[in-house]
């Protein structure tokens, strides 16, 4: 273990003693913070439109009472994570035919 420590103690030694590499290394570590909150913004986003999506069209609140909804419709928004699921698949443009489908029938 001690071994280990002390290779990765040289390659840190090794990166602050080449400017430019640690030039590098710097700009890929301030880049990946910005990288890391565009990922929580997107799950909080997508979880939020998740809820709703499940709450609208997952519990027929969007649809008047005594209409058939089929169920193909329902099925991608049953639950908070299918509806996010499906919505990041939206978003992403890799729905299936059948999540594409439901959301035209939608609208």
């Amino acid at each position: 273990r001690m071994l280990r420590l002390m290779r990765i103690l040289r390659l840190v030694k090794l990166v602050k003693s080449v400017r430019p590499l640690y030039l590098l290394v710097t700009g890929v570590v301030a880049a990946l913070q910005g990288v890391v909150w565009v990922l929580v913004l997107t799950i909080v986003t997508l979880y939020a439109m998740g809820i709703m999506a499940t709450r609208l069209i997952g519990h027929r609140m969007l649809f008047p009472p005594g209409m058939h909804v089929p169920d193909n419709i329902l099925l991608p928004f049953l639950t908070v994570s299918d509806s996010m699921f499906t919505l990041f698949r939206i978003m992403s443009g890799a729905a299936s035919d059948e999540e594409a489908m439901a959301v035209d029938l939608l609208m």
